[in-house]
């Protein structure tokens, strides 16, 4: 049994000690220590690592609660069909964008939000800090020509966690 143990512990030593190595590769490293963002009060947006100056402006939960309420801007769900379904912003329009068609993406977006003027305020969205679908989406929209987007990067999950509406139009598990 003390020789199992001892078996053990030296294999979890080699495996971390070949993990660190491992993580040396700077392609694929992963930071020894995270760079994590501080949770906030919801004044402040979220903001992705991987943000260039040319994106569409971030905002934050407050923000996009007071778009919501005032009912202007039409909110834009990022995410795979089932989970929109399963739940979204009350409203939103799905555009999911990993199944979007290979030709006349701008065709397709154009009809998904029913010829939306370009100029109109729109909110991109996705399930939050873990998603950048909205960001891509955003990114393509602009390509097409869409001047007023806001990308809401908390997304679903923060809109829930502030205990707001969600619409769900199936029930699914948690």
């Amino acid at each position: 049994m003390k020789s199992t143990t001892s078996q053990l512990v030296v294999l979890l030593i080699i495996a971390s000690i070949l993990g660190l190595v491992r993580n040396i590769v700077p392609a694929n490293s992963i930071d020894y220590i995270g760079k994590w963002r501080t949770l906030s009060n919801g004044d402040d947006p979220i903001v992705p690592p991987n943000a260039d100056k040319g994106d569409p402006p971030f905002i934050s939960i407050n923000i996009a609660q007071m778009e919501h309420m005032a009912g202007g801007a039409v909110f834009i769900d990022a995410r795979e069909v089932s989970e929109f379904e399963c739940g979204t912003i009350p409203g939103s329009v799905s555009i999911p964008f990993e199944y979007l068609p290979d030709e006349n993406i701008d065709t397709y977006v154009d009809s998904a939000l029913g010829g939306l003027e370009k100029d109109h305020p729109t909110i991109i969205f996705c399930s939050g800090e873990e998603c950048d679908l909205s960001l891509h989406l955003a990114r393509n929209m602009q390509d097409f020509g869409y001047t007023n987007m806001m990308i809401f990067f908390g997304g679903s999950r923060e809109w829930d966690n502030y205990g707001l509406e969600i619409e769900r139009r199936v029930e699914c598990e948690e």
